[in-house]
């Protein structure tokens, strides 16, 4: 079966040491983590109000999610190639 974007779907690789594919939930624990500190940063070192910082932080969690899921299957593909490399016997 193909994707829209022409490329076969890879299985996900299984066996020992066998790397997990990153879950949607661990992207928005990390923008939820990342949001609550820039909050708090917002406030204490920049001076802004809670109302303004609040607003702030609301959009920086939302572009946080694209980004988070990006870094996530970029890591996740490199994992791959190095699993299957050390499989294959390779350094």
């Amino acid at each position: 079966m193909e994707e829209a974007s022409g490329k076969a779907k890879k299985p996900e690789p299984k066996g020992k040491g066998a790397p997990r594919r990153p879950g949607f939930r661990s992207v928005l624990a990390r923008a939820g983590f990342a949001a609550i500190i820039f909050f708090i940063f917002l406030i204490a070192v920049a001076g802004d109000s809670p109302a303004q910082a609040g607003l702030f932080t609301l959009g920086m969690f939302v572009l946080m999610i694209p980004v988070g899921v990006l870094i996530d299957r970029m890591t996740y593909r490199l994992a791959v190639r190095r699993w299957e490399r050390r499989r294959a016997g390779g350094a």
